[in-house]
């Protein structure tokens, strides 16, 4: 009989600490990979427009390939255009220490050997003259028609893409570099080259 009331009793004690044992802790929840309501998340695959940084140079020539009945008007106005460059190119980060060479050519298969050899830096030439050097220069602009560009030479290393996107913005986004355009070409619209490219040019 005592045997049966302490093992009662020892049950007893069992139940009543099991009742009491405290009870394990709730798991927390995983950290969420978001970052919190305060922390701005950038947005994915979307490119950081860079700059172009400042070039300093110490001279640039510009060739204009004229027809012969232009010639005479764009002579008269070389010193106007010099200027006109300058402050274009300025406007937009590049300084040249020296006024911007404006140079005239009536035949465009010379100005773009010219332009190749790097006798002169950049040259608005019919657009089958600059075909023909697409290996040794880097076109900027282009007429609406596709009859006209403007190509930079390959021949001096400071000309690099950063200047190129310089001159394509002085030109195109500038009150003087289209005051430019304007005097070199009074008929004609030019737009930049992402907008257009040419059937065979290995540089867009």
């Amino acid at each position: 009989m005592g045997k049966k009331i302490w093992a009662a009793l020892l049950l007893f004690c069992l139940l009543l600490t099991a009742c009491h044992r405290p009870a394990a802790p709730e798991p927390e929840p995983a950290p969420d990979s978001a970052p919190s309501a305060g922390v701005p998340i950038p947005p994915a695959n979307i490119p950081i427009d860079s700059q172009p940084e400042p070039v300093f140079l110490d001279r640039l020539t510009i060739e204009i390939v004229a027809e012969w009945g232009e010639t005479d008007r764009i002579l008269s106005q070389l010193e106007e255009l010099s200027r006109l460059a300058g402050e274009a190119l300025e406007e937009k980060g590049c300084t040249v220490d020296n006024p911007v060479t404006i140079t005239i050519g009536t035949a465009g298969g010379i100005t773009a050997q010219a332009l190749c050899d790097g006798g002169v830096d950049a040259a608005i030439l019919p657009t089958s003259d600059y075909e023909t050097i697409v290996d040794h220069v880097s076109a900027i602009l282009h007429s609406m028609d596709n009859d006209t560009t403007m190509a930079v030479t390959l021949f001096r290393e400071e000309l690099d893409n950063n200047f190129q996107a310089i001159l394509s913005a002085a030109l195109l986004e500038t009150d003087a570099g289209q005051e430019f355009l304007k005097t070199c070409y009074p008929e004609t619209m030019f737009s930049g080259m992402n907008s257009w490219s040419f059937p065979n040019n290995s540089r867009p």
